[in-house]
């Protein structure tokens, strides 16, 4: 248990130092924004991995391909995350791709915007960016959403079904290490006297599908999405 507590607080201190150490100096580029974000994303994954040999999970982790059911909740992530997201699907959506995607965001957000998290459970809607009952960005998918990895998919499906009035097991150590890099990521962009806010995934999806040029925009210290 030991091992694991120094396994979370390392990744999460690693990821202060190295998000201060590259966001903190001159020149910021939009390229270099985006590298961070996936170092984050990659690091948040060797620790989970490295968990998992350390205390393996009670029964295999369920999630994976097919299977949305916590994927219709209220999702939100750092700024730089949202970005990554947006390069990805600016980079492997086609142009009728993109329009459906815009349209159904755009339905969601008239439906959702300003609700809480309690209130977005009720609704169950899906997230956007699922395709046929998998995520379309998962090599790009927010810490948020790995914190999550059940081992009982029958419990999931249960807890979708009632509006997550019921819960699921998660694996409690990948939950902890996504926070803790999360978090370190927060930390660092205030090190570095970049913005901490914290994004709504649809409500940012409406407002920067399409759009170039946001990740430069946010560096020079433009607020783009709304709060959540």
């Amino acid at each position: 248990m030991d091992a694991l507590v120094r396994l979370i607080e390392t990744a999460t201190l690693d990821q202060r130092r190295e998000t201060a150490r590259l966001m903190g100096k001159a020149p910021r580029t939009a390229k270099g924004l985006l590298r961070m974000a996936e170092r984050a994303l990659a690091r948040a994954e060797a620790a989970i991995a490295q968990a998992r040999a350390l205390l393996p999970p009670p029964r295999p982790v369920a999630c994976g391909p097919n299977c949305p059911f916590c994927c219709h909740v209220r999702l939100t992530a750092s700024a730089p995350e949202i970005l990554l997201v947006l390069a990805y699907v600016d980079s492997h959506w086609d142009d009728d791709s993109m329009t459906a995607l815009m349209r159904k965001v755009a339905n969601l957000d008239a439906l959702t915007r300003g609700k809480n998290e309690a209130e977005r459970e009720h609704l169950r809607l899906p997230c956007p960016l699922l395709k046929d009952g998998s995520c379309a960005v998962h090599p790009v998918r927010p810490l948020s959403c790995r914190a999550v990895a059940s081992v009982d998919v029958a419990a999931c499906r249960r807890a979708h079904a009632s509006r997550m009035a019921e819960g699921a097991p998660l694996y409690e150590p990948q939950y902890q290490i996504a926070n803790g890099v999360g978090y370190g990521l927060y930390a660092g962009l205030a090190d570095a006297g970049l913005g901490v806010e914290n994004v709504e995934m649809n409500a940012a999806l409406a407002v920067g599908l399409g759009k170039p040029g946001l990740a430069r925009r946010w560096l020079n210290g433009e607020t783009l999405f709304p709060l959540s």
